[in-house]
C-alpha cells in the first residue's frame, strides 16, 4: 500500500534527482526554469505537470493536494513552496542545497 510517507520519499527521490539523470529519460525536477524564470511566466502548471509524469501516483491527487504557492520574503526575494497534502516543501532551498553540492561554475573568460 502507497502512504503519505511513500509519496513523500518518492518527492525527495524525484528533488535529488538531476534533470536528464538517467540514460533515455528526462526524470528530474528542472528547478532552475521554475525559480529563475520571470515572475510573471506561466511555469507551474507545467512543473506539476512534469511532476506528475515523472511521478504518476501523483496524478490521483487534486489541484488542493498538490500545488505551487509563492510568498515574498522580504523586500527582493521570493520564496516558491510545494504543497503536498498538508506538507509545504520550500523549493528555493532544495536548489540552494543542490547547487552547494554540486559546486558552482564560472566562466573565466566572460567580459
Amino acid at each position: 500500500m502507497i502512504d503519505r510517507a511513500k509519496i513523500y520519499a518518492m518527492l525527495d527521490h524525484w528533488f535529488n534527482s538531476e534533470i536528464n539523470g538517467y540514460f533515455g529519460s528526462e526524470y528530474g525536477p528542472d528547478l532552475n526554469s521554475l525559480l529563475l524564470g520571470p515572475l510573471d511566466s506561466p511555469v507551474a502548471n507545467a512543473f506539476i505537470a512534469k511532476m506528475k509524469n515523472d511521478i504518476p501516483i501523483l496524478k490521483q491527487l487534486s489541484a488542493d493536494e498538490l500545488s505551487l504557492y509563492s510568498v515574498n520574503e522580504g523586500f527582493e526575494t521570493k520564496v516558491i513552496y510545494l504543497k503536498a497534502g498538508d506538507v509545504a516543501i520550500n523549493l528555493n532551498q532544495i536548489r540552494d542545497s543542490r547547487q552547494s553540492l554540486q559546486g558552482e561554475t564560472f566562466d573565466v573568460d566572460a567580459s
